[in-house]
């Protein structure tokens, strides 16, 4: 007759258990372990062109929100060729008129403009507007500095008001500008300008009126 034993049977890998090693594995795989905190997004500083207030956007985004009066805002470039049919653009990107375009009644809201081509009606740039050809410009200009390039003629019929304006070519128009106006050497300024600090290089000219107050 077989004969029981009450002892228990071991052996080297029980039926469904894991090596200690694989076990040991899976569970650091499936641990919680302490978050930490989200790596921390470059930010840049704006002018809302709703509010006018600054604001802080991701430094890298196409587009954002204001965080004062939540207007959607655009980051992009745009380039304006001859021909262009957009002729009104909102942006806190770039906003270039390309060589051999004649564009007019233009609106243009960006951080800075270059007008390599021909472009006339109204700027508004937070930066900078450079130009570098001949333009007769009907709109009101507003911009953080404004330069006229060598060899370009620029009429402003109604004038600019800027933080600071430099002249290396010619331009004509009343000049408001916050902090200084320079024509540096070669350069040719026709206005009336209300400036604290009007600074005219040798070999410059200055044909008009200097206040050092700004108007009412």
């Amino acid at each position: 007759m077989p004969r029981y034993s009450t002892e228990p049977i071991v052996v080297p890998v029980a039926s469904g258990l894991l090596p200690e090693s694989e076990r040991n594995r899976r569970v650091a795989l499936t641990s919680f372990s302490v978050r930490s905190e989200p790596p921390e997004v470059p930010q840049r500083e704006v002018v809302c062109y709703e509010c006018g207030r600054r604001t802080q956007v991701p430094a890298a985004a196409l587009s954002a929100i204001c965080t004062h009066c939540r207007a959607h805002l655009k980051m992009t470039d745009v380039d304006l060729k001859p021909g262009a049919q957009r002729l009104t653009v909102r942006t806190l990107g770039n906003v270039t008129v390309l060589a051999d375009a004649v564009l007019s009644q233009l609106s243009i809201t960006c951080g800075n403009c270059y007008l390599h081509g021909r472009g006339s009606g109204t700027f508004r740039c937070s930066d900078l507007l450079k130009i570098s050809c001949n333009n007769r410009i009907e709109g009101p200009v507003q911009a953080g500095r404004l330069e006229v390039e060598r060899g370009a003629d620029v009429i402003l019929t109604q004038g600019a008001t800027v933080d600071e304006l430099v002249v290396s070519g010619r331009l004509s128009g009343r000049i408001v500008a916050r902090r200084r106006v320079v024509v540096r050497r070669g350069g040719e300024l026709y206005a009336n300008c209300f400036t604290p600090s009007l600074e005219v290089e040798q070999g410059a000219t200055h044909r008009g009126e200097w206040h050092r107050e700004q108007p009412v």
